[in-house]
């Protein structure tokens, strides 16, 4: 992963000649980011990692960009979306998964360019909280954030890239700081973001893109279940 990467954002084209032009007009507007290509959703769907922005052609054979939308949305997995294609008619479709954008192929430098600046702009809207850690200062989005750790009198913050920050503020503290946001204690230890809820097994909870299981306590998994029902209602993208 590259640790300092303004986006992580992937390229999902059969057409390699189109992906590398792509790649180019992103590359042109900001060479910090960290880019994947994929030359069909079903390698895309196969793959692990987490981005802020998928470049989704349409039409390719296999499971088509519209399909692996669908299955991305499934899949709780809240990237933003831009379409790729030379059909307008599936515009209607688009607004059904939540795309961000949708460019008509064949695209160009001003209009990549653009979607970029408009994505910064909707991130900059984003809630954030700021940690403090060995002198540094950081901001991270709420929406990024998996889930926070107990520890002595402080927290360690797990976001969903895998980074790891430690904070003075105690969990009880956040729990209080970060009510009606979407976050959950299910145990002394973890405070969860339903977000990032991927199923739970009894007592043992897994989340999306960390590979993790943690455990609820015996008596907060009827709360839990209940929290997690209400979440889902009010913030589920309904396909």
């Amino acid at each position: 992963m590259a640790e300092n990467a303004t986006y992580r954002i992937a390229v999902c084209d059969d057409e390699k000649i189109f992906r590398s032009r792509l790649v180019k007009c992103i590359r042109s507007y900001d060479d910090n980011v960290y880019l994947r290509e994929y030359n069909c959703g079903d390698e895309l769907l196969q793959s692990d990692e987490i981005f802020d922005l998928i470049f989704l052609d349409i039409e390719m054979p296999g499971t088509n960009g519209m399909k692996t939308a669908k299955e991305l949305r499934e899949r709780k997995i809240e990237s933003q979306i831009v379409f790729l294609t030379s059909h307008t008619e599936c515009v209607y479709d688009a607004f059904r998964v939540k795309a961000f954008r949708f460019l008509n192929k064949p695209v160009n430098a001003e209009q990549v360019h653009r979607t970029l600046m408009e994505l910064a702009q909707e991130n900059r809207k984003e809630e954030k909280v700021v940690v403090s850690q060995k002198g540094k200062v950081f901001e991270l989005a709420l929406n990024q954030v998996v889930y926070f750790e107990a520890f002595g009198d402080g927290t360690y913050i797990y976001d969903k890239y895998g980074e790891v920050y430690s904070s003075t503020v105690t969990l009880k503290e956040w729990e209080e700081k970060l009510q009606d946001k979407g976050f959950f204690r299910i145990h002394k230890s973890y405070m969860v973001s339903l977000l990032y809820v991927k199923c739970r097994e009894n007592e043992l909870l897994e989340l999306r893109g960390l590979n993790v299981s943690l455990k609820i306590s015996r008596r907060n998994v009827g709360k839990f279940a209940e929290a997690y029902l209400t979440y889902i209602d009010k913030n589920a993208k309904r396909i």
